[in-house]
């Protein structure tokens, strides 16, 4: 890095990249910092809005939010680790709003907006490799109220640009024919749209689950089509449970098992695809089967070093984890942690890839990290010599799962509270 403050560029002001940001501008006397973002707030995901497809600027709808989501872990855990939430009687699963809410109380309380650049799109980012094999960075943003276009060298990007914006639908075999409304879980907004009318819900993860639980309260009937094991959903007599939906036509769906059933909507709950359309064809970056590649430790590229991608884990805590991954980044540019060479690096993660492959976990499943995730945190936070996350976390985690799994409609009435490093309590209350 030159003997000048390190220049760095976020894209995407969510809570990536506003934590990442916190963290750069804790040491002004080190870096300067630009973070980009296209929508006319920050908050990324948890801005909600009733469009659906475009914004006014014609870009695609950023967030995937719903009207009445609440969250699906306690705030207790969701917090950042320097920033608790304030401490009230409220639920423990909130509404997308408070999110919101906190991620702005956040971000003046660590005066972070004289450094975010709204209504700013990224176009292009491209390396610019010197003659002494430094790799700069040549970021083109877009103004979309003036339409201008700027181009700055920076000496390390930060891609914090999320992955629930493009939604992935499987091809099913006649959807073409289907004369009814379909669209991503990304465009759903309000479950009254569906009085009366039978509804086929394709994934059953937690978007899939939580929209079928809304749409079933309106809806004629609800057909939940999955490939997990059942889930117990007794006390909706409206609710089916069906295998994947193997073909289409016209209404007329059929499943995996054969059987079928007449519908009037569809509502694909089927994750999102990763894309980076900014990022210069010169850079390698691979995103079949829903797997970000060549990433270290899910953050660093390899080849690139001070190219870093935030947000590309699944079942995690992410809040206090993007806290953690911040320190991790600025201990890579401090030279605090260094890493393997690119050889070594791409081995290294060769490896471990081939052990989870053996272990009968997908390429698609890597991301998400589950029983995973305690290692994962321990790891990078050892490796920069921070506090990892304390036990209680997993502790009142376990507890969540245990809760989901007992009653998949009920879990989010109960409110926790943390006692310690180790103990929590827990309470029922009803909504």
């Amino acid at each position: 890095m030159p003997n000048t403050k390190t220049r760095i560029a976020i894209v995407g002001a969510g809570v990536a990249g506003l934590v990442v940001a916190r963290h750069i501008t804790s040491k002004l006397d080190t870096y300067s910092l630009t973070v980009f973002e296209q929508n006319d707030q920050i908050g990324g995901t948890w801005v909600y809005t009733d469009e659906t497809h475009f914004n006014k600027h014609g870009l695609p709808v950023h967030s995937s939010m719903y009207k009445n989501l609440r969250t699906n872990f306690p705030k207790e855990v969701m917090q950042i680790p320097e920033f608790p939430f304030k401490d009230d009687d409220s639920m423990s699963y909130i509404h997308h709003s408070a999110i919101k809410q906190y991620i702005l109380d956040y971000a003046g309380h660590f005066n972070l907006y004289p450094y975010i650049k709204l209504n700013t799109l990224v176009k292009h980012v491209e390396p610019e490799v010197l003659t002494n094999g430094q790799t700069l960075w040549a970021l083109t943003h877009v103004d979309l109220n003036t339409k201008a276009e700027t181009t700055k060298t920076y000496d390390a990007v930060m891609v914090c640009s999320g992955h629930y914006t493009v939604g992935h639908i499987p091809h099913i075999p006649g959807i073409e024919s289907f004369h009814g409304d379909h669209i991503h879980s990304h465009q759903y907004r309000i479950p009254e749209v569906y009085a009366g009318k039978k509804v086929c819900i394709l994934g059953a993860s937690w978007s899939g689950i939580d929209i079928a639980l809304e749409v079933a309260q309106y809806a004629d009937k609800v057909y939940l089509s999955h490939n997990s094991e059942p889930i117990d959903l007794s006390m909706f007599v409206n609710i089916e449970q069906r295998v994947g939906v193997a073909s289409i036509q016209g209404d007329l769906f059929t499943f995996l098992d054969d059987s079928s059933a007449e519908m009037d909507s569809f509502i694909y709950c089927t994750g999102y695809k990763f894309t980076y359309p900014f990022i210069s064809a010169k850079v390698e970056i691979r995103t079949d089967d829903n797997h970000v590649e060549p990433i270290y430790k899910h953050l660093v590229h390899m080849d690139h070093t001070n190219l870093f991608f935030v947000d590309l884990l699944d079942f995690v805590i992410p809040f206090p984890l993007f806290h953690i991954q911040a320190q991790y980044i600025l201990g890579i540019l401090e030279g605090r942690i260094q890493l393997p060479s690119p050889q070594q690096m791409h081995e290294e993660y060769e490896s471990e890839k081939k052990s989870l492959l053996d272990q009968g976990i997908p390429i698609r499943q890597i991301n998400k990290l589950k029983d995973r995730q305690w290692a994962y945190y321990d790891e990078i936070a050892a490796a920069v010599n921070v506090p990892s996350f304390p036990p209680v976390m997993r502790k009142i985690t376990n507890h969540v799962n245990e809760m989901r799994e007992t009653n998949i409609t009920e879990y989010k009435n109960y409110k926790y509270r943390i006692i310690d490093s180790e103990n929590f309590s827990v309470s029922y209350k009803s909504c």
